[in-house]
């Protein structure tokens, strides 16, 4: 009897500790803290009851004291866990580990978050209230910016006043509010929030004029593989507003041009043409021109001079590899060597530059001139010089005079006007004098095609998006934006996440140390 009291005793202290420990990270009222507690009031009653001298001899053994301890011992782990909690919550810090960071937002929507000036409310309407993929990425908006950011999951069936003030529609939808500005997300990815961000949180649109009159890509077109059309609706979704202007008839560039891209003109540029630009530039303009093997002419060569870009006369190929042909020198350059500069910040991926001239810095010495190069091909590259037996014929030979890679084939200049003696005038009565003008050469305009536009895993969205923001001087969105897919993840309903926290924190740790006391016993009594 004396036995069975003891180990009644030691059992219900084992069951006192556990149910006091997990008291702190539960609660009191919890189930498992209430079965440990009456279960361990039980055992120290009953070991009391069936032989108190018996109990405290067996207390005095060595043995028991390595008992408790062990007991001991759990309790500190279990409050070692208790304060990792607590200080967690106080002190919340996320770490992604997975090896292409899909629990991380991307640079760009960090930046447009941290920038926000004012409070953004984000209301998910889900069914029932519950959407695990849209809690983590609306929570990953919060991390961002924990001071600007809150969001809501809402049940529509128990809110339907609130789905009729914010005209929603469709299940799995985002109601974005920020100030008096509101927009409503469906479907929401990182990319399709943070684009609905920027409509929210910019009161003012920036304008991108499209030049056409030569033989440009066409941004109407979407089913031309080398059209436009795709580079217009990336930059509409950033909430710029696209224009078109046919420079041949244009007697100015239209006040209101934030930027002016020339996406690869096929005929040459009209003196009249060139003057537009250059005095666009002396007055602070921003200017994005692509220009491949075979178009402009020597005026624009010259123009660009002017303003720290060199021209090559020349196409760059290089090393490609094919199925049962081995290495060959093809015209559709991929690299991943960029230069320090704001538009390629960050850059690891690769581009493709498919026909491409080189583009170079020509402004060493020239006050008031920073010129960049952006993109460099890979050293196996060459600048071939017999571009038109190339095209006419489809194969050139190679002069040992033609330059080695790496080879610039972009470059962003930006021109302090006072130090080149150029003095703007105002854009508009109390507005301040431009005091700077930039300019962004690409040696092709295939790059941002529709085509290249949507591969995936390349950053040739990000380099023709990043050279528009820097030209019109949106900081905040240059940057890498965020793919559309988002890797698979495994999702825990609240419920799954309470049995993972009650079977690794608290049963699994009580059972082990319960067989531990069992096996001890069962030796002990031999």
């Amino acid at each position: 009897m004396g036995r069975v009291a003891s180990l009644a005793g030691i059992l219900g202290l084992v069951l006192l500790a556990f149910g006091f420990g997990a008291t702190a990270l539960v609660g009191l009222g919890d189930p498992f803290v209430l079965f440990n507690l009456v279960l361990g009031a039980i055992g120290i009653v009953t070991s009391l009851a069936l032989g108190f001298q018996d109990f405290q001899t067996v207390l005095g053994q060595r043995s028991t004291r390595y008992g408790a301890g062990a007991a001991v011992y759990s309790v500190l782990f279990i409050a070692l866990l208790a304060g990792g909690n607590y200080l967690s919550w106080r002190h919340h810090h996320r770490w992604d580990v997975t090896e292409a960071g899909v629990y991380t937002l991307a640079p760009q929507s960090k930046s447009i978050v941290s920038a926000l000036t004012r409070d953004l409310q984000m209301t998910a309407f889900v069914d029932g209230g519950q959407d695990p993929q849209i809690e983590s990425l609306l929570e990953s908006y919060r991390y961002a910016a924990p001071e600007r950011v809150k969001y809501e999951l809402v049940d529509p069936d128990k809110r339907p006043e609130l789905v009729d003030r914010l005209k929603i529609t469709a299940l799995r939808s985002v109601a974005l509010q920020y100030g008096p500005e509101s927009f409503v997300v469906t479907n929401p990815t990182e990319e399709t929030v943070t684009n609905g961000i920027i409509r929210v949180a910019r009161t003012t649109k920036k304008t991108v004029y499209f030049v056409e009159g030569h033989g440009e890509a066409d941004v109407t077109n979407q089913q031309d593989p080398g059209g436009y059309a795709a580079a217009k609706l990336a930059l509409e979704q950033e909430n710029y507003e696209v224009k078109t202007l046919v420079l041949p008839s244009a007697q100015s560039i239209p006040a209101d041009a934030s930027a002016v891209v020339i996406p690869g003109p096929d005929r040459p540029l009209t003196d009249h043409e060139l003057t537009l630009l250059d005095a666009y530039l002396k007055g602070g303009g921003h200017l994005a021109i692509m220009v491949g093997p075979r178009q402009g002419d020597d005026r624009l060569a010259k123009l660009l001079s002017d303003w720290g870009v060199k021209l090559g006369s020349n196409i760059v190929i290089d090393q490609e590899m094919r199925l049962f042909e081995g290495p060959s020198m093809g015209i559709q350059p991929i690299t991943r060597t960029y230069g320090t500069h704001p538009i390629t910040q960050n850059f690891r991926d690769y581009t493709t530059w498919p026909q491409t001239r080189t583009v170079t810095a020509d402004a060493a010495g020239r006050k008031g001139f920073t010129a960049t190069e952006l993109v460099k091909t890979s050293p196996t590259s060459r600048a071939l010089s017999k571009v038109d037996e190339l095209f006419t014929k489809g194969t050139a030979t190679i002069d040992e005079s033609d330059p080695k890679g790496p080879l610039a084939i972009g470059v962003a200049v930006e021109a302090k006007l006072a130090d080149l003696g150029i003095q703007a005038n105002p854009p508009a009565e109390g507005k301040p004098a431009p005091q700077e003008a930039r300019l962004v050469v690409f040696g092709t305009e295939q790059f941002a095609d529709n085509q290249r536009l949507s591969q995936r895993g390349s950053l040739n969205a990000d380099i023709f998006l990043n050279s528009v923001g820097w030209l019109v001087g949106q900081a905040e969105l240059v940057s890498i934006r965020s793919g559309t897919v988002r890797a698979s993840r495994a999702e825990l309903t609240p419920a799954d996440s309470l049995r993972v926290f009650y079977l690794s924190v608290l049963v699994v740790p009580e059972l082990m140390v319960l067989a531990g006391i069992a096996v001890w016993w069962r030796r002990k009594s031999r």
